[in-house]
Order: C-alpha cells, then sequence, then structure tokens
C-alpha cells in the first residue's frame, strides 16, 4: 500500500514539472528550430585577356587597351628584347626582304627591355589598329607618318625629342650594329609617359577578342609538326611542334629566335599564316611596300600539331581581323599567345607531319 502511494506521488508531481515548463510565463519556453534558408554562392567570374584569351585578374585588365611596338628584325640587330612577353606578334616584310616585327602586349608594365626599336609603315599601323593598340615607333616612312596623322592614332614616334625619357640607346649595339640599331624601351617608360599624357587605356566599345577563343576548341586536321615560311631570299621562318609544352618553337636565320630577356627561344600556341597580296610602291626609290589587308584573303591556322586552312577578312583598316573555316563558320581559336606571319600571296610554305612527307600549303 505504501508502494502504491509513492508512485501515485511521483507520478503526480512528474506531471506538475511537465505543466510548469509548458506554461506561458516560465523563462523556460520552447523555441521551435526553423529550417536553414538556402544560401546561395555568388557565381565566379572568369576574366580573360583580349589578346589570348587566357584568364587575367579582372575586369580592369580585360578591358586594358594593348600597347604594340615596332620590332628590328634585321640579323645584325639580333638578339630582341622582351618579344616573348607579347600576346600577339605581327611580323611582315619590310623593304629590301627584311621583316619587322610588331609586338603587341597586353600588359606591358614591368617588362625592362623591349627592342630594339623602328620604324612604322602603313600596314604595320594597320595590325596595330586591328586590336586597338597604342603604337610605338621610332621614325617611319613618309606615307607611315601621313596617315598616323590621317587616322588620329595614339602613336608615340620616340625620334621626337619630346618623349627622349621613353628610350635609350645601347652604347654596344651602336659599335656592333649601327645607330640606328640601338634603341631599346621599357614597359615602365612607356607606361609613365601614357598615364602622365592622359592616353585612354580602356579597349574601345568596338573591339571584342581578338580571335574566336574557345576552351572547347579541338583540331584533328592534317599533321603539322613543322612549319617553314619564306618570307623573301633573305627571311625564312620555322614553326616547329613541341608536343611536351604544345607550343610551336620560332626558328630564323637556320637557327632559334631567342629573345634575350629571357634568354630561351620564343613559342607561341597559335601560328597563323596569312597570305596577303603585297607590291612595291610606285615610284618609291626605296622599294617600300603596300600589302593589302582590307578584305579577303587565304591562310593557315596551326595549333596542336594541326594545320586547318582558313580565310581571314577585313572591313577597313581600323577594324579587327575575323578568321573562318572551309564551310564558313568563325575560327574557334585554341587561347594562348599568337604568332601571325603575313607572307605574300607567291610565298613558299610548307607543312611536315609525323611521316617525313612535305606538304605545300597553298
Amino acid at each position: 500500500m505504501k508502494n502504491k502511494s509513492l508512485s501515485v506521488l511521483s507520478l503526480t508531481l512528474a506531471l506538475l514539472l511537465l505543466f510548469c515548463s509548458c506554461g506561458g510565463g516560465s523563462n523556460n519556453s520552447f523555441t521551435p528550430i526553423q529550417p536553414h534558408e538556402e544560401i546561395k554562392a555568388e557565381p565566379r567570374i572568369f576574366y580573360k585577356s583580349a589578346l589570348t584569351g587566357l584568364p587575367v585578374e579582372d575586369e580592369e585588365a580585360q578591358n586594358r587597351r594593348p600597347v604594340a611596338v615596332m620590332i628590328n628584325n634585321i640579323k645584325k640587330a639580333l638578339p630582341q628584347y622582351g618579344i616573348s612577353k607579347a600576346g600577339i606578334v605581327f611580323e611582315a616584310l619590310a623593304e629590301g626582304g627584311i621583316t619587322r616585327l610588331l609586338a603587341v602586349f597586353d600588359d606591358i608594365s614591368g617588362i625592362s627591355q623591349i627592342g630594339t626599336i623602328r620604324s612604322a609603315r602603313p600596314y604595320y599601323l594597320d595590325f596595330a589598329q586591328s586590336v586597338d593598340a597604342v603604337y610605338v615607333h621610332i621614325g617611319g616612312s613618309p606615307e607611315a607618318y601621313s596617315q598616323i596623322k590621317s587616322r588620329g592614332m595614339d602613336s608615340y614616334d620616340l625620334i621626337e625629342g619630346r618623349y627622349n625619357a621613353m628610350y635609350w640607346r645601347d652604347k654596344d649595339r651602336i659599335k656592333q650594329s649601327g645607330y640606328e640599331h640601338s634603341v631599346f624601351t621599357s614597359g615602365d617608360r612607356i607606361m609613365e609617359r601614357i598615364e602622365s599624357d592622359g592616353v585612354r587605356m580602356t579597349r574601345g566599345s568596338s573591339y571584342g577578342k581578338a580571335f574566336n577563343f574557345s576552351e572547347d576548341a579541338e583540331y584533328e586536321g592534317t599533321d603539322a609538326t613543322k612549319i617553314t615560311a619564306v618570307f623573301s631570299s633573305y627571311k625564312t621562318g620555322t614553326y616547329t611542334y613541341d608536343k611536351a609544352n604544345g607550343l610551336y618553337r620560332i626558328g630564323q636565320y637556320g637557327t632559334s629566335h631567342i629573345d634575350a630577356l629571357s634568354g630561351v627561344q620564343i613559342a607561341f600556341k597559335n601560328i597563323f599564316i596569312l597570305r596577303m597580296n603585297s607590291y612595291v610602291i610606285k615610284g618609291d626609290t626605296a622599294g617600300r611596300l603596300r600589302f593589302d589587308s582590307v578584305g579577303s584573303g587565304t591562310g593557315t591556322y596551326f595549333v596542336n600539331g594541326t594545320a586547318t586552312e582558313i580565310t581571314w577578312k577585313r572591313a577597313s583598316s581600323s577594324a579587327p581581323f575575323k578568321f573562318y573555316t572551309a564551310d564558313g563558320n568563325e575560327l574557334p581559336v585554341v587561347p594562348g599567345d599568337n604568332y601571325v606571319a603575313i607572307v605574300p600571296l607567291d610565298a613558299s610554305v610548307t607543312v611536315t607531319g609525323d611521316t617525313p612527307e612535305s606538304v605545300p600549303v597553298q
């Protein structure tokens, strides 16, 4: 009987405690747990270079206006400095069978030495304007000077005294190669002057990517492990595919094309060889050339050890180049640095694959 009384008492106490704990006036009131709200992560934005399609740090870098520098390529003016830092290199004939390079830099600041620098020609202005670049040169042909002015280009002619701080002459080069082959500049010297002048450094709204870059671009075309392009009796270029790093190593004058700044052979992901009508300007006693860079023409795109026949088109002297495949679609280009060789219509261009057979490219 005693045990039964204790059980009833215990049950009563338990019910009382439960009632008190649920009372509205208690400090220990129960709060239901709410389900967690879904937190959505902000989508990550990937910024890409307009010249190479490769990642850059931010939107400002993605929209940065490039700087293009005329580079000497005559034998006695070698080696060059800084060209391996370029996102695009254009090469074309100048008078006398020699070629010159137009090195286009995505971000030129911090490059300690660039050169040697040479004079302007009208078609190099075309190449610079095709990517909306600020143009740097020393001297120029009469026609180039006239067109720089008429086009209203942002350009720096280092021959003008007001730009003395933008360059220096190397004393050893003066002795070895001559006064005209001795001019160097640096990225910081160029940018200091550009910033001081307040020159626009955001790419124009009509200029998108230099190429139709595609991460998914794949090519299984004609084998192309070595390309030989004859610009003239003076200059032949070679482009040899290095499968280990997926780049084409550049050669000229029977040896490797070296950038003395890096100390290594220059190499590029994409090689474009474009055929373009060219001719000596009538009455020009120096034998200067014109290139028909407006309109259309044929060429070949080389990447990953393959060759693809293409067509190039350009609407005006200031318009970007556009590239198309044989079926008329815009050419997808693998992201990377680019070497664009402009050769005459009748230039000899041969391609060798993994087999020893050499195939001429029309």
